[in-house]
């Protein structure tokens, strides 16, 4: 799975409306991912928290790849369940 920048489709869709490019059906775009919630997580932070609370000695790296691994995870089953 790929997550986008946000800030960065808003750009693109904002150039085709400047452009008159299909300029209706770009500003409903524009209109419906303004209405998106965008969460930002600080991963390192979060590992360290955690680490700190359970004392278990396990790499940063390891818990990374398994957080993203249960985040994506996560993603995918919200996405089946919509």
């Amino acid at each position: 799975m790929k997550l986008i920048d946000k800030d960065a489709v808003v750009v693109k869709i904002k150039h085709h409306i400047k452009e008159e490019t299909h300029s209706y059906f770009c500003k409903c775009l524009l209109s419906e991912i303004d209405t998106l919630e965008v969460k930002e997580v600080d991963l390192e932070n979060e590992i360290n928290d955690w680490y700190n609370t359970m004392g278990i000695p396990v790499t940063t790296d390891a818990l990374k790849e398994t957080a993203c691994h249960f985040f994506e995870l996560g993603l995918k089953v919200n996405q089946k369940g919509e």
